[in-house]
């Protein structure tokens, strides 16, 4: 069973605020308030009077999957690396990983990243920002573990084993991954008519802590060299 929402006025209103949001630095003050009416003008119509009622979110374990939006989700494990393909950290982080299993439960292709915004990177985890000093984190970077490639797009009916991949600060030591999973709402009609058909980004609807597998220490090159001997002996 798909996991549920109840999207109308709440959606209508993120939306329309999203938008407002994005053109607010280039308004006058006039303008400013003919927006906020217009935010709170489609908030309460057509669907009329409201209240916003706070939504609990839904558990998140390893191995279980979960629906959201087209996507089925098995979230299966984390682990860090000192790096990952052509993913190299900065000096003194690395590379966190979190493996799923992700099926397009949908009759039509769905983009890669509809499914990051799906799995954002996890808060109050050390996960580094996109830009020094600013708050704003990361997407993922998906990548198909099976061959090792991007992944651009999900096609229906098919199940893609992936990794959803952030830099991570080395200074971030916890044991468990504070991970959250977001509902992905279809929205028909934009409110303001600006980007019909798509997926929206709500309300979290499942969370939970998953155990992560630190790095493995690598071999130094005596080490290794020691190992080659004894083996070719």
């Amino acid at each position: 069973m798909k996991h549920a929402r109840n999207a109308g006025p709440d959606l209508a209103f993120r939306l329309t605020r999203r938008v407002v949001t994005a053109v607010a630095d280039d308004m006058s003050t006039t303008q400013r308030v003919g927006a906020g009416a217009v935010a709170a003008l489609v908030a309460i119509s057509p669907f009329g009077a409201w209240s916003e009622v706070e939504v609990q979110a839904d558990p998140l374990t390893g191995g279980v999957p979960v629906e959201v939006g087209p996507f089925e989700v098995t979230v299966e494990k984390a682990a860090t690396a000192d790096e990952l393909g052509h993913l190299v950290p900065q000096p003194g982080n690395h590379m966190l990983a979190v493996v799923a299993d992700v099926t397009n439960t949908g009759d039509v292709p769905e983009y890669g990243v509809t499914l990051s915004s799906a799995i954002p990177a996890p808060q109050d985890a050390g996960i580094v920002p996109e830009e020094p000093g600013k708050p704003k984190l990361p997407s993922a970077t998906i990548i198909n573990i099976e061959d090792g490639t991007s992944i651009s797009i999900l096609n229906p009916g098919v199940t893609h084993r992936v990794a959803l991949i952030w830099e991570q600060s080395g200074e971030w030591s916890g044991t468990e991954l504070p991970l959250e999973v977001v509902e992905l709402e279809w929205v028909e009609e934009d409110p303001l008519g600006l980007d019909d058909g798509h997926w929206f980004a709500n309300e979290i609807a499942f969370q939970g802590e998953i155990p992560v597998k630190p790095a493995a220490p690598e071999a130094s090159a005596g080490e290794q060299g020691a190992s080659t001997e004894a083996e070719q002996q």
